[in-house]
């Protein structure tokens, strides 16, 4: 994984279900969100994480979409989950590192690469 062996903190959940309740026991600067997951998909983990900021008067924290679906009709799909961005796999590690700076202003400490 790219993010292994960085300056980058992350868990992994097996299913949609698993990453809401995560996030809403923790504190996340952002989510990598797949969106074909079981038992949630990543489209209703959004709308769920989405309702449960508003709920709490919370800023929004950036949400990346990640998936091979990359027609505008799929990127259209994730934005209005709720999801900031929409990356179509195979996701490059230079693109995701520049993803993680952009949406979090966190700088990561190693080289970017394939």
């Amino acid at each position: 994984m790219f993010l292994e062996g960085g300056r980058y903190e992350f868990d992994l959940a097996q299913n949609g279900a698993v990453g809401v309740q995560r996030f809403l026991e923790g504190h996340y600067d952002l989510v990598l969100m797949d969106i074909h997951m079981p038992v949630m998909d990543g489209y209703q983990a959004t709308v769920a994480i989405r309702q449960w900021e508003r709920e709490r008067g919370q800023q929004s924290t950036p949400i990346i979409a990640l998936t091979a679906d990359a027609f505008p009709e799929d990127v259209d799909l994730a934005l209005d989950a709720g999801c900031t961005a929409h990356m179509a796999k195979p996701v490059r590690k230079a693109a995701l590192l520049k993803a993680i700076s952009t949406y979090t202003r966190i700088e990561s400490s190693r080289g970017t690469g394939r």
